[in-house]
This record gives C-alpha cells, structure tokens and sequence, in this order.
C-alpha cells in the first residue's frame, strides 16, 4: 500500500548548479530504492533560513511530492540523515494536511431582520 507523501529538503547554499542537480538525483535514487516514485519536483531556489542551521544562514529548498510504502519512511530519513549535502528535510504524509477553510461569504441582511423584535412572549407560571 503506497501513500502520497511531501518531502521537502535544504541543500547546502554553497552547492552549484550541476552538484545541486547530483543531489536531488541522489535523493531520487534513496527514495527509487526503497520502491518509492517521485510525482513532482519543485525547486524553490536560494532562501535565507529564519535560523542558523550548521552554520548556514541560508539553503536552496526543494520540495518533491512521491508515493511511498509507509514501512520505508524510517529508511528514506536515516539515508537523508547520513547525505552529507542536505542540511535539513522533512517528509510528512499529504493527505494529513487539512484543507484551508473557505473563505465566509455575508448574506446580504433583509430589513425585516433589522426591526425591533416584538415584545417577548408571556411565560405562565403557576399559582402554586
């Protein structure tokens, strides 16, 4: 049984073109290995970190959208752990992120609504 998963990833920011390319083609091959198939891949480029990680103050983030065994996710994170030139990932499942909710749209008020409610129903109560 193969799950959608999001895995997105911070390269070292020292890393050019053709090694950042080798990078995310190890990362496929971690991920091929283990009988995973990636469906996407988004580069989102060079970014500076909200924090210094192993001294880095920025990284080139990539996200990848891939289907996986869940039974191989412990695998994939410890051969992303050892790859020397990814300094920080995360992989989570897709279907767990909730949708964002729909923005509200206001109904137009009728002017009966706006008027004075009536005066409020006596309550009986008893003599006793």
């Amino acid at each position: 049984m193969t799950r959608t998963y999001e895995l997105t990833f911070i390269v070292k920011p020292d890393i050019d073109a053709t090694n950042l390319a080798a990078v995310i083609e190890k990362v496929k091959e971690i991920i091929t290995a283990e009988g995973g198939s990636i469906t996407k891949i988004d580069q989102w480029g060079l970014r500076r970190l909200m924090y210094p990680i192993r001294k880095y103050r920025e990284g080139t983030y990539v996200y990848e959208q891939v289907e996986l065994d869940p039974l191989s996710i412990v695998r994939i994170e410890n051969r992303l752990r050892l790859t020397e030139d990814v300094i920080r990932y995360l992989l989570i499942r897709a279907d767990e992120t909730k949708p964002v909710a729909a923005p509200v749209v206001e109904q137009p008020v009728e002017a009966a609504t706006l008027e004075a409610p009536s005066a409020a129903p006596e309550i009986a109560r008893d003599a006793s």
